[in-house]
Formats: C-alpha cells, structure tokens, sequence
C-alpha cells in the first residue's frame, strides 16, 4: 500500500490577540506572530494506529529569535496558512486533562530547556544527542497530552522518555506573556474606569494611553502612570461631565515567552502546540474603556468556557440607565452597574464569531475557534494538496516559509498523492503565519481513497 505524507504539526504564536473596539479574539488581548522554520531535532518513531512520523522540535521565528514547540494534539490535522495564537490550559486541548501539569514538568527539565548532555545526566544514560533528546521528549509528552506511548529503535531515547515519564510531577500553568484584563471597561463621566489588570512575566511593561483631553491613565492612588508591573491595576480617571468618549490602553514589552504556553490556531480544527524554547520577543496587548455623562454605558468581553462547550460573553453597564444587548440570537437586559453573562454554545473545533449590539450604535465581535479535546488515536490528519493550493492563491503578497526536515529527524519525503514537486508547505501572506510543531512529517497507511 502506498504511503501518504501529511503535515501534521503547524502553527503560529501570538502572546494574545489585539483588541479593537469592534472586533476581539475572546481571552486574549496582546500579539506577536512568527513564521515556520526548519525541524530542529528528532528522530523518525512509530505512533500507534498510525505509522511512523517525526517526534522533535520544530523552530518558530520572530524578529530573529528562533523558538522552539512540541507537539500536544498528536491526532489532529492541519493546514498551511493557519494562524496561531497564545492561549491558557482552560481555553485548550489541556482543558481537562489531568496530567498537564505533569507535562510542564517535562518541559521544565528536558530539551531543550536542559542540554542533551545536562538531560542525559538527570535521567542517567550516557551520551545523548539532541535528536534523540527532542524525540525522547515528545515521546514522553505525548503520552500525557494523548495517552499514546510513542517508540523508537532507539534505546537511548526510549530510556530517556521512560525516565521522563516516570518521575513528571504536577507543575503550574505558566502565566501569560503579556495580558491587560478585562479588555474593556465602561462607567460615567467623573468616574475611576477600572481596575485592569496587567499580568506579564516581564518586570515592567510600558503604557501608551491615547485618550480626549484630562482623561488620565492612573494607578490606585490616583497617580498617572506610563508603565506597569505584574499584577498591577490601572484606571482611567474622566473628569466629571465629560462628553461621551472612549480611551485605548496600549501596553508592550519584550520578554521571553514561557516555556509551556499553549498555542491554538484562531480558525478552523488545527493541531495545538506548546512551548519549549524561548527567546525575547516584542509582546503587546491593549483595552479600552468608554464613558458618558448619562444613559447606558455598555462594555462587552469573552471567554471560551471549554466546561460547557461555549464562548462566555459577559457584558457590563457602567452608566445610570439599563440596556439591552443582543448577543448573537440572544438578548439580555443589563442594569446599571450590573453585568450580565451568556453562554453562546459552539461545537468542539467550530469556527465562531459572535456580535454583541447595544445602544449608540454599541457593537463588538469575537471570533475565535473552540479547540478543547484532543483526538483520540486513529484520528485523521489533514493537509491536502487543495489545502496547501488555496493558502498560496489567497496570499496577495508572499513569503517563503519552508518547511524541510533534517535527514535525522525523517530519512527524506514520503511520496504523496500530489506531485513531488508539491510542497507540504505554500508561500503564504504576509498576514497569515505558518507554524511548525512537534509532529511534522507524518507517515500513516492509505484508507481507502483518500489520500491524507
């Protein structure tokens, strides 16, 4: 039987999502993107109910840093020109699986956070190469992440992956990168709009705050501020009888991003990642806050709610009169001061974009997709000819973004049904980010016709 090749690892970080005024990607609120590079390290395994595949690292480049992501929903497809982003444990195939944590401990003290010689010591083998330290490493996460025990001919690897295995421990979820929280805030003229909430790992972020005259970006003492720490809160402080009006918070920094943040892609099923190596990058992440002497003064935020299968949409009446918002088919009356929150179910792996409409022409949209269970094995990876085609004749103006395996980490392409000349990975935008993951080169026996 022929052997088809697809692609089965591929995304793209961004530590957040950019918030505007009418359009949000719910839970996140900061940005950053980087373009697929090579397979680092691996070696080529055999995954149950599949065949054989890669298990390493593959890099993610930003601004020159190269990064580094394994694998965490080893049975899902996926396609080039899928867009990523940063996303907690709750919003992700983590979701409910009780051995995440036991995988962060694997992040924390494998490859490549520990050199393959430093690994080779803790877990008591001899000479260990970097391939085999990535393939030892994603072995032993994938048998938290998707319960499958992945083997190599290798028995260096094997023993490293067993060592793994046997003494992870539960470990926390990383905080984000950067997060400003809640991304919007609403109240009356005269008012202290607030608190939001800053959460980064950097020690200090900076504030750009554009906003009508006297309206102030302050601290709790009321002072004004143009930078932040971890879990600070800010205000905005609008001097009483100020016209209606609205202020946009910018806050950026360059940090490293935290080993063992998941990425999910922000449409479509595609396979989620997580972070193994980092390097400092610029992140960002913004809020707004709006005001008005009188009336209802609306304010709209999201979170996918993996418990119950949905986008949570909360919305908030800072003013002095009710309102009503349409969420989606749904609608709601919120009094002052009160808020208020919907659950918009969403199927598992459903694209959703969800309009929140209120008085004074209030609108706002998430949009996102759900991704919260893995699939189990004999799942079907997706990465088509037709997929990679439309990705390339979409992009108005294109990029190289190759993807090419290291001969230790695969042995060469397996053949396809397209032509050699066919890549796995397109030229994509320049808005649209490719990324590798841990899994990229994946080997499965032909079902019937189809070819993926």
């Amino acid at each position: 039987m022929r052997i088809a090749a697809a692609l089965l690892a591929t995304g793209a970080f961004a530590a957040g999502a950019l918030t505007a005024a009418t359009s949000a990607s719910a839970d996140q609120n900061g940005s950053a993107v980087a373009t697929l590079g090579n397979v680092l390290h691996g070696q080529t395994v055999n995954i149950p109910h599949e065949g054989q595949g890669a298990a390493g690292t593959v890099a993610l480049k930003e601004d020159g840093q190269s990064l580094e992501v394994y694998c965490i929903d080893l049975y899902h497809g996926t396609r080039s020109g899928v867009k990523y982003q940063e996303t907690g444990w709750d919003q992700s195939v983590l979701s409910d699986n009780p051995d995440r944590g036991k995988i962060q401990w694997i992040l924390e003290h494998s490859y490549p956070v520990l050199s393959a010689s430093d690994l080779a010591k803790e877990a008591g083998v001899g000479n260990l190469s970097q391939d085999e330290a990535a393939a030892a490493t994603q072995i032993a996460i994938w048998h938290f992440s998707d319960k499958t025990d992945a083997t190599s001919k290798d028995s260096t690897t094997t023993a490293v992956a067993n060592w793994l295995e046997q003494n992870a421990t539960n470990v926390s979820e990383p905080a984000p990168s950067l997060a400003l929280s809640p991304a919007s805030v609403a109240g009356q003229s005269g008012d202290k709009l607030g608190p939001i909430t800053v959460t980064t790992n950097a020690k200090s972020v900076d504030l750009k705050f554009t906003a009508p005259s006297g309206v102030q970006l302050v601290d709790g003492n009321g002072q004004a501020v143009t930078s932040a720490g971890n879990n600070d809160k800010l205000y905005v402080k609008v001097p009483a009888g100020a016209d209606a009006g609205t202020a946009q918070l910018s806050a950026s920094t360059t940090t490293s991003l935290p080993v063992g943040r998941a990425f999910k892609a922000l449409k479509g099923n595609s396979q989620t990642m997580i972070l193994a190596g980092t390097a400092p990058v610029q992140v960002n992440a913004a809020a707004t806050a709006q005001w008005a002497p009188k009336g209802p003064v609306p304010a709209a935020n999201a979170t996918e709610d993996c418990k119950q299968g949905g986008l949570d949409v909360t919305v908030t009446n800072g003013g002095d009169q009710p309102w009503t918002a349409q969420i989606g088919d749904k609608s709601v009356t919120v009094a002052p001061g009160a808020s208020e929150t919907v659950l918009v179910p969403v199927k598992e792996g459903d694209t959703y974009n969800v309009t929140v409409t209120g008085p004074n022409g209030f609108s706002k949209s998430f949009t996102g997709a759900l991704k919260c269970q893995p699939t189990g094995g004999g799942g079907t990876p997706s990465a088509t000819p037709s997929d990679t085609a439309t990705a390339s004749a979409s992009a108005s103006s294109s990029v190289s973004a190759a993807a090419t395996p290291s001969p230790s980490a695969t042995g060469g392409l397996a053949e396809t049904g397209a032509s050699s000349s066919t890549p796995i990975i397109a030229g994509v935008g320049a808005a649209l980010v490719v990324i590798g993951g841990g899994v990229v080169l994946f080997l499965r026996k032909q079902r019937g016709s189809h070819a993926g």
